[in-house]
């Protein structure tokens, strides 16, 4: 598992390194190091100031730009680069470490022997700290699995977590501080906000294409992943290939996304579309059962194996690098809840008029659906029939889903924030067949870009994601434009379920029984429900069974081994 990180070493002190370092920079108050060769890192000094900065992950800045922000007064806050990056600043005996406000790349932290030691991998770390899997966080993630916001802690005992957005900070004495460094820009008009976004795209997948002489993208049909794959072909460098990957059922070669990823792709110079068709052997839930060890449950591991014949497929076409839309619905697209946030603006009027859409689409009454709304955001949410009262009970005194120090200005980055920190975990899957996946609506330049836009221009029942058709009009073709939803997956997942029911069943007394969150008699019964194809809510069951494969794959893995200095001397973690 390719991951990066670094010790705090004021003082000269010792530093932990894992096994495999391949890269690593030795300063008076820090270590920085690297475990693989797939990040593009870069350095810059300025001795007079007594100041240092590494910049680690996909990106294009040069030593100049990097440079010059150091130059500066006081670098509190890094510039606002175009990828997806790490900054490692050092200021005198003082050193930080920046989070990225969407945790594209989550940051963790823990403490051995005296020493901290940061990373972008918990189960790294986890293997320095001796850490267990932590059933606090388990069980706060399947009480709600859409609202969870862990503030500060990992997946793993004893490992913690940087909240986006916020920066890691030792100095020469005391225990490391955690401070805030971003906050979300201000909207401007809406003319400058979409030629913002168009340029904030643009440059994202300009880094992306400078790091793979052949890059692949996912074209699902649907607006996020179909703007960045056509934004790739127009911006490729000439002889640089451009693959296009869509999935479909082998049943079907007509219709529906196939349909629309077609006409998206149809006389696209210098771009090939390579269609993945998929038998039973791929439906969701089959071959779940094991895996390699990530930082969490990674949204995918239903459909693994769909995920896995479409990365080796683009890596048989040559691709090392793999763009993929997720994030863009979490950033762009806005649901009923926007209503609330309406009204705390004092836009009253578009709030009863949207909240009137909003429920004509949900063939629900409008007091019926606010009423929804205000009841979503409660925090003592009734369990599902599935979970013991445990998982209820400690996820409302733990601090791990706590939202107390979420601002107003960050509640609607809790979903992005989400979105970011559980698909760096589908980000280390897809590590390990060789490709890299990249996530460009969670680039930080991004997702400021997006946040530009005034409210009453972020979409309504009556405009579906408005900043990005408005931005890349001449980009996208006018059907793909037009399109206000993606196909459903209810019936692929009620006849993937049916087809490896047996195996499913299985898991349910595993970790989670024997931890008492889960009642495996309950679960099972509701499992059998789905698989007959009635009504399912996916988006609870399916993190429980995530969580179960997860457990197991780390409770049966094997956590990188560190060592004590660079010397390694031979003591070991």
């Amino acid at each position: 598992m390719h991951f990066f990180g670094g010790t705090f070493t004021t003082g000269g002190g010792e530093s932990w390194i894992p096994e495999k370092t391949r890269w690593s920079l030795r300063q008076p108050s820090a270590h920085v190091w690297t475990t693989g060769v797939r990040d593009r890192i870069q350095i810059a000094e300025v001795p007079s100031r007594r100041r240092w900065a590494v910049v680690i992950g996909a990106h294009g800045v040069s030593e100049s730009e990097l440079t010059g922000w150091l130059r500066g007064t006081s670098p509190t806050a890094p510039a606002t680069w175009p990828g997806s990056y790490t900054v490692v600043l050092g200021d005198g005996p003082r050193t930080s470490v920046f989070a990225d406000p969407a945790h594209a790349i989550p940051i963790y932290y823990t403490e051995v022997d005296g020493i901290v030691v940061w990373a972008s991998s918990s189960h790294a770390l986890s293997g320095l700290s001796k850490a267990g899997i932590n059933t606090d966080w388990i069980c706060a993630l399947v009480c709600d699995p859409a609202g969870f916001a862990p503030a500060d802690r990992s997946a793993f005992d004893n490992v913690s977590l940087v909240p986006a957005g916020h920066r890691l900070e030792l100095g020469t004495a005391g225990a490391p501080i955690v401070r805030r460094w971003w906050s979300p820009p201000a909207p401007i008009h809406p003319r400058g906000a979409s030629d913002g976004f168009r340029r904030a795209l643009g440059d994202a997948v300009d880094v992306r294409l400078r790091m793979g002489e052949t890059v692949s993208c996912d074209l699902s049909g649907g607006l996020d992943s179909t703007s960045l794959c056509l934004l790739a072909a127009s911006r490729a460098q000439p002889g640089q290939r451009i693959i296009a990957s869509t999935v479909h059922p082998r049943n079907v070669d007509r219709g529906g996304d196939l349909d629309y990823a077609r006409a998206a792709a149809d006389g696209r110079a210098g771009m090939a579309h390579v269609t993945i068709p998929l038998a039973d052997d791929a439906a969701p839930f089959t071959g779940i059962e094991g895996g390699p060890a990530v930082d969490e449950p990674a949204p995918s591991t239903i459909t693994s194996v769909r995920h896995r014949r479409g990365y080796a497929l683009v890596a048989a076409h040559g691709s090392t690098m793999h763009i993929s839309g997720d994030g863009g619905d979490a950033l762009l697209m806005q649901g009923p809840e926007h209503t609330s946030r309406l009204l705390r603006r004092g836009r009253l009027l578009r709030a009863l008029r949207d909240l009137h859409g909003w429920a004509r689409i949900n063939r629900v009454g409008s007091a019926r659906l606010m009423t929804d709304i205000i009841c979503s955001r409660r925090e003592d949410t009734h369990p599902h029939p599935w979970l013991t009262l445990r998982p209820a009970h400690e996820a409302r005194h733990s601090s791990v889903g706590n939202r107390a120090r979420t601002s107003k200005s960050d509640a609607e980055l809790i979903g992005l924030v989400g979105i970011g920190r559980t698909a760096r975990a589908d980000v280390q899957l897809a590590g390990h067949v060789g490709l890299r996946l990249e996530t460009p609506f969670l680039d930080r330049a991004v997702v400021e870009a997006a946040l530009r836009f005034p409210f009453t221009h972020r979409g309504s029942p009556w405009e579906y994601k408005p900043q990005i058709t408005t931005a890349l009009v001449d980009v996208l073709p006018p059907a793909v434009r037009r399109r206000c939803a993606k196909g459903g997956t209810d019936a692929d997942h009620h006849q993937g379920l049916r087809i490896n029911l047996t195996s499913v069943l299985k898991l349910a007394d595993g970790w989670l029984a024997g931890h008492g969150i889960i009642d495996p008699r309950v679960l099972r019964s509701e499992l059998r429900r789905a698989a007959s194809g009635r009504p399912t809510a996916w988006g609870l069951i399916e993190p429980v069974i995530a969580a179960e494969v997860w457990a197991r794959s780390v409770e049966a893995g094997r956590a990188p081994v560190w060592f004590r200095e660079a010397e390694r001397s031979g003591v070991r973690a």
